[in-house]
């Protein structure tokens, strides 16, 4: 059968990794803040220690319990880790900060992937799925919208939203009964094998595993094989693979 959707990851598929490091910096800037407000005197390598302890814990909670932890949730993590005593409007700041320093310093989409959505919206339905992080599903809608590209999307499956993280089925199936298709009439672009390859074939949807984005955090420990329908290096290549598993 043809396929009908064509679903796409976010970060390293339609986004790239750009200007982490300029929020990253953002974010310890507004929680330095907010201590320093609330009388915390603390060394800069016990925010860097906090941050990189973060990244762990999220990191835990989304590869075993198949779920990404809210900013609010990171933020805590944060007070608890550097035992600061808890101010609700400390945290609601820096929650926000963490939230929007995407908005502030934005990533970039990645080269060729404008001209294959705005091709493929006047013959398929498209959706998004996608893991967040710090940002929620809210903001990187904003992203979609800043970047022009918003409207070609009838669907979205944000895990802070859903409730649960890719491979689990919902964060796929939350995109297919929205847009009243089987999963055997559907495509999944994604970068990350164990989230958006597994989890798509999982459910029998076909799979394009993109690997053309050199920002790409683990783009070094890529597994070496996979188990889509086919892996492409850039958008370029997209067009052509994708006649070949429509055929």
């Amino acid at each position: 059968m043809a396929l009908k959707v064509i679903t796409f990851d976010f970060w390293n598929t339609i986004f790239d990794s750009s200007g982490g490091i300029e929020r990253n910096s953002y974010r310890i800037i507004a929680i330095k803040e907010e201590f320093s407000r609330l009388g915390a005197d603390l060394k800069p390598e016990n925010y860097q220690a906090a941050m990189k302890a973060s990244w762990e814990y999220f990191n835990s909670i989304w590869k075993t319990e198949y779920r990404t932890p809210s900013a609010n949730e990171t933020v805590r993590f944060f007070w608890d880790y550097l035992k600061v005593p808890y101010d609700e409007q400390a945290i609601s700041t820096v929650e926000a900060a963490f939230a929007e320093s995407v908005l502030h310093f934005p990533p970039k989409l990645v080269e060729g992937v404008e001209e294959v959505i705005l091709s493929l919206r006047e013959k398929y339905l498209l959706g998004i799925v996608s893991d967040t992080g710090f940002s929620p599903g809210t903001i990187l809608r904003q992203l979609l919208k800043d970047a022009g590209i918003y409207d070609s999307f009838q669907a979205f499956s944000f895990s802070d939203e859903t409730g649960v993280s890719k491979p689990h089925h919902k964060a796929f199936m939350t995109i297919l009964e929205q847009l009243d298709c089987p999963p055997h009439s559907a495509l999944h672009v994604g970068d990350i094998e164990s989230t958006d390859i597994e989890g798509a074939i999982g459910i029998g949807m076909k799979a394009i595993r993109f690997s053309g984005d050199a920002t790409r955090f683990l783009a070094n420990n890529a597994e070496p094989t996979t188990k889509a329908n086919a892996e492409i290096f850039s958008w370029g290549e997209f067009a052509e693979v994708l006649e070949k598993i429509n055929n």
